[in-house]
């Protein structure tokens, strides 16, 4: 994936990021022309549009003399044979498993998870578990990823006793992000509800709520060491 650092010198949040390459449409240029022109007049290479992404992210820059919203649309591409990006350390390629999206621009994640499909970027799962003293059962609960026909962001959840599954539940959502707020929030109930985390398979910088959910457990002394597979 080549990702581009943004230079906004006093933008909090904005200068030093990685994002996508690209930039802003003139007027009387379609999306795709734009791209062609922006990709040439800022790294100097020569792109083919493919496929735009099904998502727009919007963000909101405040600057000293103004508040500016954008919304970001995506377009998967292709290198024009016979060119390359000249690599500096504003430009590079970045394998998928190694980028880390807390040091790109907002909506990067989301539109890199619809351009690229491989097992280390849909890998989520969380297992917790809960001794029942009413029933004398221990009981499992199980929350992962799980991409749908129609969605790429979908999420599975089982539950019942240990090795007996008894409920099952879909779930699709527009963004990673809201995705990721619903993870949050299902874990957070089941800790709240005396379960604990027995074990956790994903990548902290594809599934940023890992991070956040194994702190929070460990908090609550509800996670083992062990538990956590990246």
């Amino acid at each position: 994936m080549l990702l581009s650092m943004r230079h906004a010198p006093g933008v909090a949040g904005l200068d030093g990021k990685w994002e996508l390459p690209g930039g802003k449409i003139e007027f009387g240029e379609t999306p795709d022309e734009a791209l062609v022109r922006e990709i040439r007049e800022e790294i100097g290479m020569e792109i083919r549009p493919m496929r735009l992404l099904p998502y727009l992210h919007t963000n909101v820059w405040e600057y000293d003399h103004l508040v500016q919203q954008v919304t970001l649309a995506a377009y998967e591409c292709e290198l024009v044979p016979g060119n390359e990006p000249p690599i500096s350390s504003d430009v590079r390629w970045f394998d998928i498993d190694s980028i880390d999206f807390s040091t790109t621009l907002p909506g990067t994640q989301e539109f890199v998870g619809l351009a690229v499909r491989t097992d280390w970027f849909d890998k989520l799962y969380i297992r917790l578990e809960f001794f029942d003293p009413r029933e004398k059962v221990r009981r499992q609960f199980v929350v992962a990823a799980q991409p749908t026909l129609f969605s790429q962001y979908g999420l599975v959840r089982y539950w019942g006793r240990v090795g007996h599954y008894t409920r099952l539940a879909h779930e699709e959502f527009g963004s990673l992000r809201q995705m990721d707020e619903r993870i949050l929030d299902i874990v957070r109930t089941r800790l709240a509800g005396g379960y604990q985390i027995t074990l956790v398979e994903g990548a902290v910088r594809r599934y940023r709520v890992l991070e956040r959910i194994i702190d929070l457990a460990r908090a609550n002394h509800a996670i083992s060491e062990s538990a956590y597979i990246n």
